[in-house]
């Protein structure tokens, strides 16, 4: 590379999250390939998983409040100083303060590349997600909802690159080991032998729990419902257990509690459900679940949809058909059909493709 590319990514904070993980993987494999590689963010708890070769700048860029306007000046400060070819903006905040920050350099402006990472509401606000030199897209569904609501606002046609999944960190065919096994039935005894239908994630009223009561009454006495929550500490969760409970269906679900070893989970899972009622702009925990090779039944929108089509279609289920998705839920739990390897969603893929975005938008060779 004759010219060295400074990269610089901004998001609020690096806590847990998808966005917060994409940004440490994309920072670190342009590091690798002798880039510049900078984060500015708040921190978090995964900075230290940025590489020794990524710089962080700890600033607060999250806080809608008047007095982070203030931090356009030091932005543009940043990107003067460390001569920014490329400024990746990941969410709405920090995308307005980095268009205003580059507006103010009269030379050598570098270019801003956007994420829209999920369907944002209609309003201006969100508009500056369409407004980067370059706008990624992370699926079809939300290429088409740019395009159809943010139209007036693209400088050229979004740049669709699915998100990836490490194979190390979610490999084929997954068995977790026998000392995690023992450890986890001997806190969890009430899962030995059952048949389990994982509901991964935060629970929302969006989240579509209440979509598996038709399941939950026809399944038999072995099958378990298993929440990563717990009613003491979500309020939600609280709601919901008072619901099962009327709904006599109690027994059937188990609250496992927030987990990290997801790979463990999906792997002893016999089903992971999606029933989210609006489309999720990606779905994740749908592609990490099928990457090692444990089924998933979901509602056919967004991102969700686009996942099941490509990987695994015998669990795409009508928006809103709780019958159906009965029905199917039992049918796999009854044949366990092989899930397919996973061809295309993949890590390298996505840190390729990004990397041949930032060449071609910095018009580096």
């Amino acid at each position: 590379m004759s010219h060295k590319l400074t990269v610089i990514q901004l998001l609020p904070a690096l806590n847990n999250g998808g966005v917060e993980r994409g940004t440490v993987e994309v920072a670190n494999f342009h590091a690798e390939k002798g880039c510049t590689s900078i984060v500015i963010s708040s921190g978090g708890n995964m900075v230290k998983k940025l590489s020794p070769d990524v710089e962080h700048i700890a600033l607060d860029i999250g806080k809608k409040s008047f007095l982070t306007l203030l931090k356009i000046k030091t932005l543009k400060k940043i990107f003067q100083q460390k001569q920014a070819d490329i400024v990746h903006a990941r969410s709405r905040l920090p995308a307005w303060l980095a268009y205003r920050a580059i507006k103010s350099i009269k030379n050598n402006q570098p270019k801003l590349i956007t994420t829209i990472h999920g369907l944002y509401s209609v309003k201006r606000y969100s508009s500056i997600m369409a407004r980067g030199d370059k706008v990624i897209t992370v699926s079809e569904t939300t290429n088409n909802y740019v395009k159809e609501n943010y139209s007036q606002y693209l400088k050229s046609e979004p740049v669709m690159i699915y998100r990836g999944i490490n194979p190390e960190e979610f490999p084929y065919d997954f068995q977790a080991d026998f000392r995690w096994l023992h450890d986890f039935y001997q806190k969890h005894h009430q899962l030995v032998g059952k048949k389990l239908v994982l509901m991964p994630g935060r629970l929302t009223s969006l989240k579509g729990v209440k979509d598996l009561l038709d399941w939950l009454k026809q399944c038999d006495e072995n099958c378990r419902l298993v929440l990563t929550a717990t009613p003491d500490d979500d309020f939600y969760a609280a709601k919901l257990l008072h619901w099962f409970r009327d709904n006599g269906v109690e027994d059937k679900v188990y609250w496992l509690g927030l987990q990290d070893s997801m790979a463990e989970i999906y792997s002893i899972a016999d089903v992971v459900v999606s029933a989210s009622k609006r489309p999720e702009a990606f779905g994740r925990t749908v592609l990490e679940s099928l990457s090692v090779g444990t089924p998933v039944v979901g509602y056919n929108h967004g991102g969700v949809g686009e996942i099941l089509n490509k990987m695994f279609p015998e669990g795409k289920i009508k928006l809103g058909d709780t019958q159906q998705m009965a029905n199917v839920i039992d049918s796999i739990l009854s044949n366990q059909p092989e899930v397919k390897k996973n061809p295309q969603f993949l890590l390298t893929d996505m840190l390729n493709k990004i990397y041949q975005l930032y060449l071609e938008t910095a018009n580096v060779d």
